[in-house]
């Protein structure tokens, strides 16, 4: 009696099928993945200029002299600001007349219309860029109503 070891053509094109169907569905999701990965570096580094924005205002007691732009000032911005820049576009700093209120803001990568956005006032989140341009060119330049996180 002779017994057969091994698999039908059937079973290996079913198994290839498998394998094929979800190697699709990460490389679908990865390009998606990797802009999300991207904002979150983009939220991080953006958190890191809030804090020395505000460690700048009480020191100097003015946001005259902070420049997200070469020169930086303070000089560890320079390393962010360039973090920031190779993940997304450079940010935009928006001040007063009186050189005592400003916002900070960026284009974000997994949905091109929200940017993130941090202000002098402590409010930082992302929302529409439109919106956030709105109100950061406003007498008082803040965020406006943003979506925390």
């Amino acid at each position: 009696m002779q017994t057969n070891k091994g698999f039908t053509l059937i079973e290996l094109l079913v198994v290839i099928a498998i394998i094929g169907i979800l190697a699709s569905i990460v490389l679908v999701s990865f390009p998606t993945a990797s802009k999300k990965a991207n904002d979150a570096r983009i939220i991080s580094s953006m958190n890191q200029v809030r804090i020395l924005m505000i460690s700048h205002y009480v020191e100097n007691n003015s946001f005259s002299t902070f420049s997200i732009v070469t020169p930086y000032f303070p000089a560890e911005l320079g390393p962010i600001v360039a973090d920031i820049t190779a993940k997304s576009v450079a940010p935009t700093i928006v001040r007063n007349t009186g050189n005592t209120a400003a916002c900070v803001h960026v284009k974000l990568n997994a949905n091109p219309t929200y940017s993130y956005c941090i202000d002098s006032a402590g409010t930082a989140g992302k929302a529409l860029t439109t919106s956030i341009v709105a109100a950061c060119i406003a007498a008082t330049p803040v965020c406006g109503t943003v979506i925390t996180g």
